[in-house]
């Protein structure tokens, strides 16, 4: 059933665990992972989908590509939107697979200054089959960079699948770019990044 609501999951994921910790026990079994600064970044068990988006979203606001990877599905696959495919016609979408995602999510997490996403501001749809799941959200995201904010909002189909006894990201579909809530300004998607890196040479993960 299609229904909306606005806030971040992550935000009421958070919650959750601090209630549980005060009644003394827990509905999640959170790990940890090493970030490249050298702290502790928790993220949650991938027995559910929304634990992968939640765990997406720590890692693009910690700019954790390790924690990153992990979510990632072995054949996932990324597709742009119409006004990325226009913007960059000589990328071959097609191949844009697992190694390339990293590839990308490597380079974009080292050269900026910061990342706050909100992966599912406003849930579109939300369904699974038991082994597939498919969100469909509208998200958020703002990039600190050389001084200034550059902003990204766009429709997003997720979808997920149960590999083993994890679930993982296994494609991402760009629909469309959105407009900023209070101006109306039209707002790319995460795809004009994804194109400029594969304009740019980019394509493979470093060791």
């Amino acid at each position: 059933m299609t229904h909306y609501r606005q806030g971040s999951f992550l935000a009421i994921m958070i919650s959750s665990l601090g209630l549980a910790t005060l009644l003394g026990g827990c509905l999640f079994e959170p790990r940890s992972a090493e970030p490249p600064t050298g702290g502790s970044i928790t993220y949650f068990d991938q027995s559910q989908p929304q634990n992968v988006l939640a765990n997406l979203e720590i890692a693009f606001q910690n700019r954790d590509a390790a924690g990153y990877e992990r979510q990632i599905a072995a054949d996932f696959s990324y597709e742009p939107d119409g006004d990325t495919q226009a913007s960059y016609p000589d990328v071959d979408w097609s191949t844009w697979n697992r190694e390339t995602e990293i590839a990308f999510i490597q380079s974009f997490f080292n050269n900026v200054d910061g990342i706050a996403a909100n992966l599912n501001e406003t849930v579109v749809s939300e369904g699974s089959t038991g082994t597939t799941a498919e969100y469909r959200e509208i998200y958020a995201v703002t990039v600190t960079e050389s001084g200034g904010f550059v902003p990204y909002r766009a429709s997003v189909t997720f979808n997920f699948v149960l590999d083993g006894t994890y679930w993982v990201l296994s494609r991402w579909f760009d629909e469309q770019g959105g407009q900023d809530p209070e101006t109306q300004a039209p707002r790319p998607t995460l795809g004009q990044r994804r194109g400029a890196f594969a304009a740019s040479g980019g394509g493979r993960a470093s060791g």
